[in-house]
């Protein structure tokens, strides 16, 4: 009999209890509970997953620099990828193929209502275009996922992001761990309640992995990157594949044969861009 594998890939924004950016930065006074919170979360999530029949879990610890989660106060029946250089970042360990994908404590993106809400980087993208359509980093990963032929069965987040998630991913289980009142200002749920709802969800996403369609972007995919200065834009350009845009200096284009291969140019994109820093 074949393991059922699931993924989780973790980000800090979308997390229980958290509202405002000094949380989910390293150094900060409040980057501890942070780290606790995540855990609080995540473990919610294995259960879930156990309980549906899950024989692995792997979860990506997909925020900053990858050294959020600490193995110790994790579930043991999940193992944990940690790092920095990881060639698919956020989406990384997909690639080893699973039955279910699950994304906590994700936001919506840049310029979107939402807690603290961006793309990537926070000072570098403006909107990332997918065919046409703003992408953030859930559906980023999502299509990853899809590319892999893993459905993407869960998501959580803030209220922004539940609504966004149910609207453009088919069949996706939600849970809003807070109510947007601002970028900095949310109406948090408890975290005991918000556990137990992530808990309850993802045993039932996982258990509805097979009605759920992975998410397929169609060939070709074109992405559309516009970033937050000219000179960002250019340093990506240097990526083989990209090109300017004939009207607007900070955004480029890519044209790729499939939702990897952009993504894989996106984040090399990002990598040479986020070296300028506008600081006059």
């Amino acid at each position: 009999m074949n393991k059922m594998k699931v993924y989780i890939s973790v980000d800090a924004e979308g997390i229980s209890g958290i509202f405002k950016m000094s949380q989910v930065l390293p150094g900060k006074p409040d980057y501890g509970f942070l780290r606790s919170m995540m855990t609080s979360d995540v473990n919610a999530a294995i259960r879930g997953a156990a309980a549906a029949g899950a024989d692995e879990i792997l979860v990506n610890d997909a925020h900053n620099l990858g050294d959020n989660l600490l193995i110790d106060q994790l579930d043991p029946r999940a193992s944990l990828l940690s790092g920095a250089d990881k060639p698919l970042i956020m989406a990384e360990g997909l690639e080893r193929g699973f039955d279910a994908a699950m994304l906590i404590g994700y936001h919506c993106p840049k310029s979107f209502k939402g807690v603290i809400s961006h793309t990537f980087f926070y000072s570098a993208v403006l909107d990332a275009k997918i065919n046409g359509v703003s992408f953030g980093e859930a559906d980023i990963v999502g299509h990853v996922a899809g590319h892999f032929g893993t459905p993407l069965v869960m998501v959580t987040g803030d209220d922004c992001l539940s609504a966004r998630c149910r609207q453009l991913m088919p069949g996706v289980h939600t849970v809003a761990t807070k109510e947007y009142i601002g970028n900095g200002t949310a109406l948090c749920r408890h975290p005991k309640l918000t556990a137990a709802d992530i808990e309850k969800t993802a045993e039932a996403a996982v258990r509805d992995r097979t009605g759920i369609r992975p998410l397929k972007a169609g060939s070709p995919v074109r992405l559309e990157l516009t970033l937050a200065s000219s000179t960002m834009a250019q340093l990506a350009c240097t990526v083989s594949g990209f090109t300017p845009d004939p009207e607007r200096d900070n955004t480029v284009h890519y044209v790729g044969k499939d939702f990897l291969e952009v993504y894989t140019a996106f984040v090399t994109a990002l990598r040479q861009a986020a070296y300028f820093k506008d600081l006059a």
